[in-house]
């Protein structure tokens, strides 16, 4: 994948997460985006290689949600 299209993926999946993160956290998007931005998850999306942008919107949030709970980001079997 290119840079570009790769950097374009990534906006989008950040723009779904971060509206998700809001309607399941009920917070502001002011707040919604360090909870996403500090996270394990947010560094591993942004490096191409993981391959985790290939995954759903709603198995990143839950990912993350699981990051948030106990301090450690645990990567799916099939990824």
């Amino acid at each position: 994948m290119q840079k570009a299209e790769f950097e374009i993926t990534i906006e989008i999946i950040v723009q779904d997460l971060v509206s998700l993160v809001m309607q399941n956290e009920a917070i502001e998007f002011m707040d919604a985006l360090p909870y996403l931005y500090d996270s394990e998850l947010y560094s591993a999306l942004t490096d191409e290689e993981t391959k985790l942008w290939h995954l759903s919107t709603e198995k990143l949030y839950d990912m993350l949600k699981n990051e948030k709970q106990n301090n450690k980001l645990e990567y799916p079997d099939f990824v």
